[in-house]
């Protein structure tokens, strides 16, 4: 006797709920053929389909459902679901837009579209739409949306108004791991450091397997220092804290690494200390504690080289500006280009760089699957655009994506991982000696910086010091670096510049979060007294300001230890005097190497009396102003459409894959 289909069902359903998904489908796949009329048959085999990762399935079958019930919910929402899963995120939200037109009152449909919106980078957007979704959801089902909500301000920048959802997720689900570890990592962003420990520490009590997130708690490093005394301190407690941990047992589980901070403290970058010790002993504490992944086997055939190219979400503005006028100048006769993106920096990241002769491949947010994403690609050689400023970018490499791996200027400093192969720089920027700098295998340029640019455009209606509210009469110093790269030896420096210079005003530009601005601020009123009231911190701007507000200043300054990158290119490139205090360090030396590509070096200070003597020299003297202004438009085309640049990239690819 055949069984009535409503018994079908419910026994698939049943299965369902016992996790038994494959027992389920093959009653479900049938059922649904039979029965096209009935659409629990249909949805929840379209649904199931979904669920077990067939998402193309599962849409072919959804959009038949839609087509055929239009006017059922349930079949838009699934629909779009599976569109998600498939990677089909502009048809997703299509879908969600006519099908919450339809029910405005669908919390989960809210909720969802906000996720799909966070997947496509649209992180405002998916603001407004978990907002909506609390609307129409019932207190006990709105954590997740509370959560997710505060992670997307998180990415937006914005960890105080974040911090409010996440507190109230967990009043309403006070053992709510995810919850807990937003609300860490946005008061680790606004500098509240107990309150972040404390929350780490909760999410590894709640999650014992998840003992990274201890770890990240005890690793803990302030944005700004108060001075060098405080530096040493924490770094002395960064080796004790490596030791201490090295026998304790723990594995890190490859599909939480993009979230884990586990990496060694990104602030590291910013003490003006040599990195290589504590970076290779933080990675000799993470080796064992990793699968041993192995490097995929080098490609064969193929008249062109495949070089990959990845970025992830967060850092794809540098990223976009930097290799911008480089990439269409390869030669694409030699080398096939793969650019892999993080999916929500995708669209921004493509529509920038164009589809010219570019392979574009969308990566997983989760490591583990980019990894994946990026062996099946089957590169040659893959260069990885920052690694270590976050999770995900600290551990792709240890996963081993390519045969080869480097890195370079764009987080200058060695990544102590043993799997990274080289470290690309450049002769202008590294002393003779620099080999030992890096775990890598160092490879310079031997004449040129990294990059192909054009020097920058003014704005066409500059902006005045009343704009800014400065005063007329002033002799202005700006120091475009964020806070974290004011190092305290840069306070010294600017306290002998306002002795020196009585109408001298020191221009600082505050965090785009604001949670360094605020200790910075305090440090230089403790160290500087009275002479603090003539330092102003400006708050972040927009590109034609800042712009704007270079071509106000009458000298700009790098501190020590860390200079400006793409910060000097725009301020040689508009011929405005920088003065720079080179240090041993790549990331203190870009400058210098800049004027070295110049042919010049008279703002090279020698020691901090001398860049004293120069900052003041240029600010008080119009004429010496003058002259260096028409000595660096004389030189600065150096700097821009490097073709050379272009050559000698192509020739250090070749080095490192062995055909040099």
């Amino acid at each position: 006797m055949t069984e009535h289909p409503e018994q079908t069902l419910k026994r698939a359903l049943a299965l369902i709920g016992d996790g038994r998904l494959e027992d389920a489908l093959a009653l479900l796949a049938p059922l649904a053929a039979r029965h096209p009329g009935v659409p629990a048959a249909v949805i929840n085999h379209g649904e199931l389909l979904r669920r077990l990762g067939r998402f193309d399935e599962a849409v072919a079958v959804l959009e038949k459902a839609v087509a055929r019930l239009p006017d059922l919910p349930v079949a838009r929402f699934n629909l779009a679901l599976a569109l998600r899963g498939a990677g089909r995120l502009e048809d997703a939200l299509a879908v969600y837009r006519e099908a919450l037109r339809r029910q405005p009152d669908h919390g989960d449909g809210w909720y969802n579209q906000g996720n799909t919106l966070l997947d496509s980078g649209r992180d405002e957007e998916a603001v407004a739409s978990y907002r909506r979704a609390l609307q129409h959801l019932p207190p006990a089902r709105q954590p997740r949306t509370l959560n997710n909500l505060g992670s997307a301000l998180i990415l937006l920048r914005r960890p105080t108004e974040a911090a409010a959802p996440l507190r109230d997720a967990l009043a309403l689900a006070p053992d709510y791991a995810d919850a807990h570890l937003n609300l860490a990592v946005a008061n680790e962003r606004q500098g509240q450091m107990a309150s972040a420990a404390a929350g780490y520490r909760r999410v590894s009590a709640l999650r014992p397997d998840h003992w990274w997130h201890e770890l990240h708690a005890d690793l803990l490093c302030p944005d700004v220092f108060d001075d060098n005394a405080a530096i040493d301190a924490w770094q002395d407690g960064y080796a004790a804290t490596l030791a201490r941990w090295r026998d304790r047992p723990g594995q890190l589980d490859p599909a939480h690494l993009h979230h884990s901070g586990a990496e060694p403290p990104p602030t590291l970058m910013y003490q003006g200390r040599a990195d290589l010790a504590v970076k290779s002993a933080h990675a000799d504490l993470l080796a064992p504690r990793l699968p041993d992944y192995q490097p995929p086997a080098a490609r064969t055939g193929g008249d062109r080289r495949r070089i990959g190219m990845v970025v992830n979400h967060g850092h794809e503005g540098i990223f976009i500006r930097s290799v911008l006028g480089l990439l269409p100048r390869l030669d694409r006769q030699r080398f096939e280009i793969v650019v892999a993106v993080t999916r929500p920096a995708l669209d921004r990241t493509r529509a920038a760089l164009g589809e010219d002769g570019i392979t574009w491949l969308a990566l997983d947010p989760r490591v583990d699957q980019a990894a994946a994403q990026l062996r099946a690609a089957r590169l040659d050689l893959l260069y990885h655009w920052e690694v270590g400023s976050d999770s995900f970018n600290y551990f792709l490499p240890w996963l081993r994506p390519a045969p080869l791996q480097y890195t370079s200027w764009a987080w200058p400093l060695t990544t102590g991982i043993p799997a990274m192969d080289f470290f690309l720089s450049s002769d202008l920027v590294e002393p003779a000696d620099a080999a030992h700098r890096y775990r890598e295998n160092l490879i310079t340029m031997p004449g040129n910086m990294f990059t192909w640019t054009t020097p920058p455009e003014p704005p066409s209606r500059p902006p005045t010091r009343g704009d800014f509210g400065l005063p007329e009469r002033a002799n202005l110093y700006l120091c475009a670096q964020n806070p974290r790269k004011i190092h305290p030896d840069f306070d010294p420096l600017v306290a002998a510049i306002l002795e020196r210079d009585p109408l001298g005003r020191v221009l600082l530009i505050g965090s785009q979060e604001g949670a360094e601005t605020a200790p910075l601020r305090r440090r230089l009123q403790r160290r500087l007294g009275p002479l603090a009231e003539r330092i102003t911190l400006l708050p972040r701007q927009s590109r034609q300001r800042y712009l704007g507000l270079l071509g106000l200043a009458d000298v700009v300054l790098d501190p020590p230890h860390y200079s400006g990158a793409n910060t000097s290119y725009d301020a040689l490139g508009l011929a405005l005097p920088l003065i720079t205090l080179p240090s041993p360090l790549l990331r203190g030396h870009f400058t210098a190497g800049l004027y070295g590509r110049m042919g010049l070096n008279g703002l090279i200070a020698r020691d901090p009396d001398h860049y004293v003597d120069l900052a003041v020299a240029l600010a008080t003297d119009p004429a010496l102003r003058a002259h260096w202004r028409d000595t660096l438009r004389q030189h600065n085309g150096a700097l821009f459409h490097d073709e050379r640049a272009v050559r000698e990239l192509e020739d250090a690819w070749e080095r490192m894959l062995g055909d040099g």
